[in-house]
């Protein structure tokens, strides 16, 4: 699975901020909730939080992946909140998060939900690229950006 397949230009927030990460978090399930695959909104950042609350999800290198498996959404989706100012989110470098990745699967979908963490990780390893991405304007280029990366 790829990240283009889940996430689309409709839920990638420019110029995120908030004012706190759990305030952030909030947003990006407001914008999640656009999709058709989200039943469940509340359901979904009770999930989100409860999980972030266990361990932040920021995991170093300017990115978060808070995310939540919930009977709130129908299949996977993803949406990215872009913050050049950068986010407290209590990252295991201590350093703020410029990308935060939300991630929202139905129960009991380990494989994809874990290989999609997982690709997302080695997408945004590449420091050049992550710089691309978050000095981005508009969310058309983000995805563009995005589905050039993901053809090498």
């Amino acid at each position: 699975m790829k990240l283009s397949d889940v996430l689309t230009k409709e839920r990638i927030i420019i110029n995120l901020n908030g004012k706190d990460k759990y305030d952030v978090l909030g947003k990006m399930v407001n914008v999640a909730k656009t999709s058709d695959k989200v039943t469940d909104e509340i359901d979904l950042l009770k999930k989100v939080l409860e999980r972030e609350k266990i361990k932040s999800t920021g995991i170093g290198g300017g990115i978060g992946i808070p995310h939540a498996q919930t009977s709130g959404v129908t299949d996977i989706i993803a949406c990215l909140g872009v913050s050049g100012q950068g986010i407290e989110f209590s990252s295991l470098d201590d350093k703020p998060v410029h990308l935060v990745f939300l991630i929202a699967t139905k129960e009991r979908t380990n494989s994809a939900y874990l290989g999609l963490l997982s690709r997302i990780a080695r997408l945004f390893i590449d420091e050049p690229f992550k710089q691309k991405i978050i000095k981005s304007t508009s969310s058309d280029e983000i995805m563009n950006f995005i589905l050039e990366k993901e053809k090498e």
